[in-house]
């Protein structure tokens, strides 16, 4: 029998369960986060544009620091190690939050707290996608739902506390939900060992090929087609006459349907090249959602828009870590992962103005508008697949032969 610390009945539960545990603490912050970090701010006197450019920072760190934070755990620092010191870092500044008053103290340590979390997420996939390529755990998508779940519990805990206490525990929160997700990172497995052999010894740097930046670039484009919606969604639906409770109930949906796709579709995220397959097929799936939402097509049509979401985002978001684990070279796959949230976050960052603008122009337009920009993810996927074909370099072989 096996010696393997993984082998065993029961031993794929628990390496599972320790993983899930790492996602589900690293998303419940986010839940909080994203809803009510801004309902801080206002509570503590910034005004709508002062908000606005703290709000704004985070997009920028991602863009110019999650490659490489992200890119320490190749060669310097363990990334199980890595994670737990940004999580801990990340518990400091919102704690140090929670005492400031003013503009600039909030926003310089709203950007300290933006440069450790930036590497929290990637290098939580790189711990995940490590384990499914050594074949300890089959499916990606299983482990990761649990973010998408204590997402949204975060959401409805937020709601529930500042409606009875105010906003000023926020800060508070999430600096507890950080020092949690330290603990888990702590507990969360290694990379196998030949993983940690390929990236710890003495190897030459390979560049990354062409086929991995259009790979990228593809996931952003699909990525940020969403940046109307997330943006403005809720008040278009508004304008429409939709209600609060409906409006809450077709966010939801969305979730679910993400839930569900890393529930019994997971399995994609170890398909290798062939995850590059998937991105094309959220694209299109993304085309279809904002080009029909643009012409307001009645509520009972708008939930199986949402219901899209588990193709144009959970497909999306597999795929392009199947395609970028696979492209990636073996001494590099932490900075890869980096380079995916960096590219990704640019784009939805750039994406997210050009829809100020265009919202104010077009109205429900700006839907529309999203379409080319998933039409061309869906080209820049299909030249990545195009140059694999005649490609028998490192990395494409075994992928290849996955991803079929």
């Amino acid at each position: 029998m096996s010696s393997s610390p993984y082998s065993g009945f029961g031993s794929g539960r628990w390496l599972a369960a320790r993983l899930s545990l790492m996602h589900g603490l690293n998303f419940v912050g986010i839940g909080f986060y994203l809803p009510f970090f801004p309902v801080w701010l206002g509570a503590k006197g910034l005004s709508d544009v002062e908000i606005g450019y703290v709000l704004a920072v985070p997009i920028l760190v991602r863009v110019l620091a999650a490659s490489w934070i992200t890119g320490l755990a190749d060669r310097r620092i363990p990334p199980v190690l890595l994670l737990a010191l940004l999580n801990a870092c990340a518990a400091a500044a919102y704690y140090t939050l929670s005492r400031l008053e003013g503009l600039v103290p909030i926003a310089l340590v709203t950007t300290l707290a933006a440069v450790a979390l930036s590497g929290v997420v990637p290098l939580a996939d790189i711990l995940t996608t490590t384990q499914v390529r050594a074949g300890r755990l089959r499916d990606y998508g299983r482990v990761r739902l649990w973010g998408s779940v204590t997402f949204v519990l975060g959401n409805l805990a937020g709601g529930y506390l500042v409606a009875r206490h105010g906003a000023w525990p926020i800060p508070l929160v999430l600096a507890g939900c950080s020092l949690m997700a330290a603990l888990a990172a702590l507990q969360a497995p290694p990379p196998p060992a030949a993983a940690a052999e390929a990236s710890g010894r003495d190897m030459p740097i390979r560049g990354f090929s062409t086929s991995f930046w259009l790979a990228i670039m593809a996931a952003a484009c699909v990525n940020a087609t969403h940046a109307a919606l997330y943006a403005f969604g809720s008040l278009h639906w508004r304008s429409l006459g939709f209600s609060d409770e409906r409006i809450g109930f077709l966010w939801a949906i969305a979730v679910v349907a993400e839930i569900g796709v890393f529930l019994f579709a997971g399995g994609i995220a170890a398909r290798g090249v062939g995850g590059l397959r998937w991105t094309v097929i959220a694209a299109m799936a993304a085309a279809l959602r904002f080009g029909l939402m643009a012409f307001d097509p009645g509520f009972a049509f708008t939930i199986g828009l949402q219901l899209l979401h588990g193709v144009s985002f959970a497909c999306a978001h597999l795929g392009a870590l199947a395609a970028v684990s696979a492209l990636a070279p073996e001494a590099r796959r932490a900075a890869a992962q980096g380079r995916l949230v960096a590219v990704g976050a640019l784009a939805m960052g750039t994406l997210t103005v050009l829809a100020g603008y265009l919202y104010r122009l077009l109205g429900p337009g700006v839907f529309l508008a999203m379409v080319p920009v998933a039409l061309v993810g869906a080209g820049l996927a299909t030249l990545a697949i195009a140059g694999l074909r005649g490609d028998t370099g490192r990395g494409a072989t075994d992928s290849i032969a996955r991803g079929r």
